[in-house]
């Protein structure tokens, strides 16, 4: 008898531990009904360390898309290129092994040439400008073009404008970037200016930047102040100027399929998640940029060029405009630059 009220003790004890590990998966919401935690995984992969704004900014979508979906998606970042570098990534999320990332607008224009518009040098004449054209059913159209090649765009980061550095000397005229081995985008629009100024563009994985300009491979490169100082180039640069040549629009992405695949009440809630972090990244690009400039100035010289220099460069970087014309689209180029000046005039 003794024997047999142990076995069922053992059977009570192993029953109830049973049903406690199982109930830690799921949890109830205000009206009793069950929410099952983790029932929606999201890996970023971010080619950007964990100081940096990309990183920072996927940071407050994942802890929104966690409290507004009270667990049940679960957001898992992967920066500093820990699940690869930047082909690796996008590659990643085309096919969906990677469900989201942040990237820059110039590696979509294999898929559809519009996307070459924003690389065209002197395109926003700020910020605000640029943010309200990103917002215009013709920038909304233009994203769309990739939604077959499987990235889904959820929101645009503030990249910053773009800014000139090097190891020669102060950049106050484009003459002063005659001969020098640059570092740009892989990209046909931006190198074709570069070279419009006397430079030698030379295209580099954005992680080789740091390597090539300590070892001189590179004589500078190009990048927003807030990127310079987050990948330190600013300590083996000696000079920056705020050429402001271009500013970067980043598109948050995640992968067609898997977006289409989820009920709506997540799809909603992804969304939600987006344009608070697309707010948040805004209003965090103005701190990190004064930061930034503060951090550069304690290493490098920064040339900060008049308006009338600043035309200097407008004017000579302008025939990029009709040389991609074509390509581009011209009703779509006419279209953009229409649209551009009605923001402008308000």
């Amino acid at each position: 008898m003794k024997k047999l009220l142990s076995l069922l003790l053992v059977i009570v004890i192993i029953l109830s531990v049973g049903c406690s590990t199982n109930s830690t998966n799921v949890e109830s919401d205000n009206e009793g009904s069950a929410v099952k935690q983790g029932e929606f995984k999201i890996k970023v992969g971010l080619v950007t360390p964990e100081q940096d704004i990309a990183t920072r900014s996927m940071r407050h979508f994942e802890k929104e898309v966690e409290k507004l979906s009270e667990g049940r998606v679960d957001v898992e970042l992967f920066p500093g290129g820990s699940l690869g570098g930047s082909a690796d990534i996008f590659n990643g999320v085309q096919d969906g092994s990677i469900e989201m990332c942040v990237n820059i607008y110039p590696p979509f224009a294999q898929f559809s040439d519009a996307f070459l518009l924003y690389n065209l040098p002197y395109l926003f004449s700020s910020k605000e400008v640029a943010f309200e054209f990103l917002d215009s059913d013709l920038a909304k159209d233009i994203a769309s073009k990739i939604e077959d090649k499987g990235f889904k765009q959820l929101a645009v980061f503030d990249g910053g404008y773009r800014n000139v550095s090097n190891n020669q000397g102060p950049v106050k005229h484009p003459n002063d970037l005659k001969g020098l081995k640059i570092r740009t985008l892989d990209n046909p629009v931006q190198i074709d200016y570069f070279k419009g100024y006397g430079a030698n563009p030379t295209p580099l994985p954005y992680g080789d930047i740091y390597v090539g300009l300590q070892t001189k491979t590179i004589d500078g490169q190009e990048n927003s102040f807030s990127n310079i100082a987050s990948m330190k180039f600013n300590e083996v640069q000696n000079y920056v100027t705020d050429t402001r040549h271009a500013f970067d629009p980043v598109g948050m992405f995640i992968n067609t399929g898997v977006f289409e695949s989820y009920p709506d009440d997540i799809k909603q809630i992804i969304e939600e998640a987006a344009l608070s972090t697309q707010n948040f990244n805004i209003d965090l690009a103005v701190q990190l940029e004064n930061e930034s400039i503060e951090k550069i100035k304690e290493t490098t010289e920064i040339t900060y060029l008049t308006e009338e220099e600043r035309q200097v460069f407008i004017d000579m970087a302008m025939p990029t405009y009709k040389n991609f014309e074509e390509k581009i689209g011209k009703e779509i180029l006419d279209s953009a630059l229409a649209k551009i000046k009605e923001i402008e005039e308000k």
